[in-house]
């Protein structure tokens, strides 16, 4: 049968079918033509970063900014299980739980692609087909309304008096009674989001948004842009925005391996054929900051150990943040971006980006690889396509590891664990990656499971079949 579901402004279309042999499946759709791909413009490789771009008031240009957020052990080891994020949404934003009609399922989002938005130009009003792709993950949260999306939804057979939709990708608690049925639909990977039709309105027009004061959510920032304003929904539920949003999970692929090495380096190596953009080199703590930029980037085949900047008379917090802003929107600029959107992207990351505790890496990832690895399809195409990504890799340093292994054996004796719980509850979104490292290093993989148990996060169920 076919469902029609209205959830404040958003319908979504599912198709729900209930399989006795599986006892459940359903389509969240994802069916139907697709928008022709697009072939993206190359993107400029310097811009006039004193004043910065803008549209030229002329053709249809579509521009994306996002970022990918990883934790890297100091043997370069990716670590699993972000556990949440560190920014709220506003509660108009859709999920794959709000696109179903009234159903339970789990309350936590987790998610490594973190805020794609793209931006819409135009000087006049147009009608374009979009949707995008996640072939090695799903996509867990969207904002306007999509028509259709996949993986699907299923209807778990309740009984005579109806089922429960539920989600078989994030719940791991969905009962399929053959084993090919949970082969089928349960695997974090070939998502997919459809808006359908989007209009782009005339450049002026004042949107109706709805609210999302800066306050409780870095969202508005994003509107901070002269985009043009875009209408979802036709006439049956309108939604304004001035851009697509969309976030994800999954398994990527990243180009640039990146660890560290005792004596305060961070140990670089590019094995690809890829150029990735500038590079950051940030260290935060005890009320201050330092980082170091390599502007050359890194280029294919080089391997090589910047050192991790010296927090020894570092300036205050606000003086590093400041620089460090200047610094990235530079960066944001010569990819293309407008400078407006540059200090968008800025203004929504930079207290996770530039304040977080820690070392990190910040860099630009080749829009070749965000092609592939996410890839946005529209018709009738753009006359240009730009897509800026930046990876931000959370190091955890050998003398970060250690200090967590020591804590980590804590967990094994009761007069000690809440100690060690203590410590690790501090992390926040990195307690789960950072205590799984501590694991590995201590070499005690069953050590604190009970612990690990209520900090393990969606995600890396999900990926480690766990």
């Amino acid at each position: 049968m076919a469902t029609h579901s209205m959830l404040g402004a958003l319908v979504s279309t599912l198709v729900v079918t209930t399989l006795m042999g599986c006892g459940s499946d359903v389509s969240g759709g994802g069916s139907g033509e697709s928008p022709s791909p697009v072939t993206p413009t190359p993107a400029p490789t310097t811009a006039p970063v004193s004043q910065g771009l803008k549209y030229p008031g002329h053709g249809f240009i579509v521009h994306e900014w996002g970022t990918n957020t990883i934790v890297a052990g100091s043997d370069g080891s990716l670590q699993r299980g972000l556990h949440h994020e560190e920014e709220d949404l506003p509660s108009f934003v859709y999920d794959r739980v709000k696109a179903a009609p009234a159903i339970g399922g789990p309350s936590v989002v987790v998610s490594k692609m973190e805020t794609p938005v793209t931006y819409f130009y135009s000087d006049v009003p147009r009608s374009v087909q979009v949707a995008v792709d996640f072939p090695a993950g799903v996509l867990t949260q969207w904002y306007p309304g999509v028509v259709k999306f996949s993986p699907p939804m299923l209807t778990h057979w309740g009984g005579p008096i109806g089922g429960q939709v539920v989600d078989p990708v994030l719940d791991l608690d969905v009962d399929f009674y053959m084993p090919s049925c949970k082969e089928q639909y349960s695997h974090p990977a070939l998502g997919r989001l459809d808006w359908g039709r989007v209009d782009v309105l005339p450049r002026g027009v004042v949107p109706s948004l709805p609210d999302a004061p800066l306050t409780a959510t870095t969202w508005s920032y994003a509107r901070d842009v002269a985009a043009n304003p875009i209408h979802v929904g036709g006439d049956i539920a309108p939604q304004d925005e001035r851009f697509l949003f969309y976030r994800g999970l999954g398994n990527l692929d990243f180009p640039l391996q990146v660890g560290s090495v005792p004596g305060g380096k961070i140990a670089l190596a590019n094995p690809s054929k890829l150029a990735m953009g500038r590079l950051f080199v940030i260290n935060v703590g005890e009320g201050k900051g330092s980082f170091t930029v390599n502007e050359g980037g890194v280029a294919p085949g080089e391997t090589f150990e910047p050192a991790i900047p010296s927090l020894d008379g570092a300036p205050d917090l606000k003086a590093y943040t400041d620089a460090l802003a200047v610094k990235v929107t530079e960066a944001l600029d010569a990819t293309g971006l407008y400078h407006d959107e540059a200090q968008a992207m800025v203004n929504t990351w930079k207290r996770q980006w530039f304040t977080t505790p820690g070392v990190r890496v910040l860099y630009l990832m080749p829009q070749a690889w965000t092609d592939a690895a996410i890839p946005l399809t529209l018709d009738p195409p753009p006359d240009e396509m730009l897509r800026v990504m930046m990876i931000r890799v959370e190091v955890i340093t050998p003398e970060t590891e250690q200090a967590d292994a020591t804590m980590a054996k804590l967990l094994a004796d009761p007069g000690t664990e809440q100690q060690g719980r203590s410590h690790f509850d501090a992390l926040g979104r990195f307690a789960e990656p950072r205590l799984r490292r501590a694991l590995a290093v201590v070499g005690d993989p069953l050590l604190g499971q009970a612990y690990l148990a209520t900090i393990t996060s969606v995600e890396t169920r999900v990926g480690t079949g766990e």
